[in-house]
């Protein structure tokens, strides 16, 4: 036989928060709260609203300009209204708004165009990766890393603890007012923090997108993981894999994406 559960009442303090923060997300569905002067209660609304928006469009200015100032402030509106925030933290509501496209591209495809939620990530990489640790993966117990200018075929490549590999429908990395994607374009992307605590991105063809890929995620070395590859590629000789092996990993070993390499200890 069950039991009632006896309800908690909610402390008037709390009430009074829930009233006064409902308004200030929708003020057309929610009563100003009681013993509140409207003036002063405008006034703290329009600097809250003002500064999520400042804040939102500084992360997102791409965003902003493709879809047009009334378009760009009514998203934010709504997301303002609607979206439930998962931290307090305000340098993390960028990402928040990316959950709440991702959601809203889900259950309503045609609200927003069909490129904004990767466009929207691609302009938040930038923020996460400037603001990441240096120390955010570190080696495992097994590797040692080294910046010895050693064999990069022979060994594993430590890459930067920034480096972000993205992968796109859309090529995000050309939209603009004047060109709104409607046609999927496979666009494989790299973003990291070079020395000069600069974010960069660089265009990756798929073959490289896969060799640093597999160098991520797997403890190979530069040789191994290209011959997975070679494999892959039946039509390509495996020297000619090599070669270009070879000068990718050169190459961002000079971009500063590559470190050194990881030793077995």
């Amino acid at each position: 036989m069950s039991e009632d559960i006896p309800s908690i009442a909610i402390p008037s303090f709390q009430q009074y928060q829930n009233a006064f923060t409902a308004y200030i997300r929708d003020p057309v569905a929610h009563a100003k709260p009681d013993r509140v002067a409207a003036k002063g209660m405008d006034v703290y609304k329009k600097i809250v609203f003002n500064n999520l928006f400042e804040s939102l469009s500084a992360c997102f200015p791409v965003a902003q300009k493709v879809m047009g100032k009334r378009a760009w402030l009514n998203l934010i509106r709504e997301f303002f209204r609607n979206h439930a925030a998962n931290t307090p933290i305000f340098r993390k509501i960028p990402e928040e708004l990316l959950t709440y496209l991702t959601n809203l591209e889900q259950h309503a495809p045609d609200a927003l165009p069909v490129y904004l939620t990767s466009l929207c990530h691609y302009e938040w990489i930038e923020l996460l990766v400037s603001t990441m640790p240096d120390n955010s993966h570190e080696p495992t117990t097994t590797h040692a890393m080294t910046n010895a200018a050693d064999d990069l075929l022979a060994n594993q490549p430590a890459f930067s603890p920034t480096m972000q590999l993205l992968h796109y429908q859309f090529a995000v990395n050309k939209i603009s007012p004047r060109y709104k994607p409607q046609e999927k374009v496979a666009t494989y992307l790299l973003a990291y923090r070079n020395a000069e605590y600069l974010v960069k991105f660089i265009e990756l063809n798929p073959i490289t997108y896969r060799l640093i890929d597999l160098l991520k995620n797997r403890a190979l070395t530069g040789k191994e993981a290209l011959t997975i590859i070679a494999d892959d590629l039946a039509d390509m000789l495996l020297e000619n894999v090599m070669a270009f092996g070879l000068e990718i990993l050169t190459e961002l070993k000079t971009q500063g994406v590559v470190l050194g390499l990881y030793h077995k200890a």
